[in-house]
């Protein structure tokens, strides 16, 4: 993705984006043959559900995770040569910093 679709991208249309790839990404393993009997009935449903939201959770975290790196990127805790923010100029941590670490 190029920096100007990463810029015109939201966050709630990468979260939308992400969520139905990880539904996809659920269903498809609650309907993976090789559960055989179980696969979408029986008592194995709670516990492949379970399994389900497990796995799409990575999913969910990866666009934010995503902001957050790329806005320590912009804002490194420890500062340039000389101590200080290179965006905003001021003693490091600036309060973006600090604000994201915490």
């Amino acid at each position: 993705m190029s920096g100007h679709q990463e810029q015109g991208s939201t966050l709630a249309g990468d979260l939308e984006s992400a969520h139905g790839r990880g539904v996809g990404a659920a269903m498809a393993g609650m309907q993976d043959p090789a559960l055989g009997s179980i696969r979408l009935a029986g008592s194995a449903v709670p516990g492949l559900a379970d399994a389900a939201v497990t796995s799409a959770t990575p999913f969910l975290r990866a666009p934010l995770l995503a902001r957050l790196s790329h806005v320590l990127v912009l804002h490194p805790p420890a500062g340039d040569a000389h101590g200080r923010c290179a965006t905003c100029g001021t003693p490091a941590p600036c309060p973006t910093a600090q604000v994201v670490q915490r």
